[in-house]
């Protein structure tokens, strides 16, 4: 079983982050919302740099918040960084989309983003819808030493509410991406919903991922190292 922390994202989360590498925490997840807290990215990038071997993840990212190329790019630098230990989190953002007065996006659009990031991670060359018009793109010098694509990068889908649908969904997606736990989710998923509970039938999946659940808890800095 590993154990992990989340935390509203500040400028200095490495500090945070360094202290639970310490204590023998396997993952720190940033959240994503702006108009809270601070980026995600830029936080991540410095705990890359201050610790070894706590993973590090968005917890999770919003696609809204950035184009997919964008987001690709954000994950191969700080692969470069801390190879082998950057998480995708991902989710719908509920929060952060409401700190805008938005609503949660839709799950066809988050299950395309994902798609987009990871086909760039494999270097594919792509075409996407970028200011009304299909353009191709691709990583165009991905062997120079700036990013690292080498490394995989794990998905975790957020398990919260209506993005349980999308992991029903996931045996759709493709077998190539790089990540990490393949399964098969229990025999009958179940969500809340309006008070009542829903079931959906149970897939192989065809692209790994792991589900993400946040237990509420605290982090004390002056507890001693494990």
């Amino acid at each position: 079983m590993e154990f992990g922390i989340a935390m509203a994202t500040s400028a200095d989360s490495w500090k945070l982050v360094q202290r639970a590498e310490e204590l023998g925490f396997s993952h720190a997840w940033f959240y994503d919302t702006q108009m809270l807290s601070a980026d995600c990215f830029v936080a991540m990038g410095a705990a890359a740099v201050k610790t070894n071997r706590i993973r590090l993840g968005t917890g999770v990212l919003v696609p809204t918040n950035r184009i997919a190329p964008v987001a690709a790019n954000a994950f191969a630098s700080l692969n470069r960084l801390a190879p082998g230990r950057i998480d995708f989190g991902v989710g719908t953002g509920f929060t952060a989309r409401r700190a805008m007065g938005l609503s949660a996006m839709r799950l066809d659009d988050m299950e395309d983003y994902i798609q987009t990031v990871y086909a760039l991670l494999r270097k594919d060359t792509i075409e996407i819808t970028l200011e009304g018009l299909p353009r191709k793109i691709r990583f165009l010098n991905p062997d120079h030493g700036l990013i690292n694509i080498d490394d995989p990068i794990a998905l975790h889908v957020s398990a919260y509410g209506p993005p349980m649908n999308l992991m029903i969904r996931l045996g759709q997606w493709p077998r190539q991406a790089r990540v990490r736990l393949s399964r098969c989710i229990a025999p009958r998923t179940k969500r809340w919903q309006g008070g009542r509970t829903a079931a959906f039938p149970c897939r192989r999946l065809q692209m790994p991922y792991r589900a993400m659940w946040n237990l509420p808890g605290a982090l004390n800095p002056q507890m001693p190292a494990i």
